[in-house]
């Protein structure tokens, strides 16, 4: 059986909030959005007990492998909150913002260099919260046997 990115791209939308890309063209907000997917599969492959780099079929947009019922709600869960660290690292080094920063001397809470860190602060939480998931999932999922104790 093959699971489909839609399931993954589905999860990750219901993290965001993300209006632009509703005025992107479906083919383009696809491949956009199947990108950060890839980049997460990318980080995440060492630790998962499935090999989902390999199984990948970007012509179908699906993943050519069987899964368990019981992990693919954590498999999910696990890569779309890798696709919204994806998402928000574009905002962190936003040229705009940094340039901002950089000039502004105005350092208020509605100020550019206040948006940047909370920016930041959000991407870092994100990070965080992706790679504690990957170490749970290894925890559990992981195989003792390997270790040479």
């Amino acid at each position: 059986m093959s699971v489909s990115y839609d399931v993954f791209t589905r999860e990750f939308l219901n993290k965001i909030t993300e209006f632009e890309f509703l005025k992107l063209v479906e083919a383009n907000r696809t491949e956009v959005i199947d990108s950060y997917l890839k980049r997460a599969v990318s980080k995440f492959r060492k630790n998962c007990k499935y090999n989902l780099t390999s199984a990948a079929d970007d012509n179908l947009r699906q993943f050519n492998i069987d899964i368990n019922n019981d992990d693919i709600n954590e498999l999910v869960d696990i890569l779309s909150e890798g696709m919204v660290v994806e998402w928000l690292k574009p905002y962190v080094y936003r040229q705009e913002l940094l340039e901002n920063v950089i000039n502004t001397r105005d350092y208020q809470t509605y100020s550019p260099a206040e948006l940047l860190m909370r920016v930041g602060n959000a991407y870092a939480k994100s990070q965080k919260d992706f790679t504690q998931m990957i170490r749970e999932y290894s925890y559990n999922h992981g195989d003792l046997s390997d270790l040479h104790l």
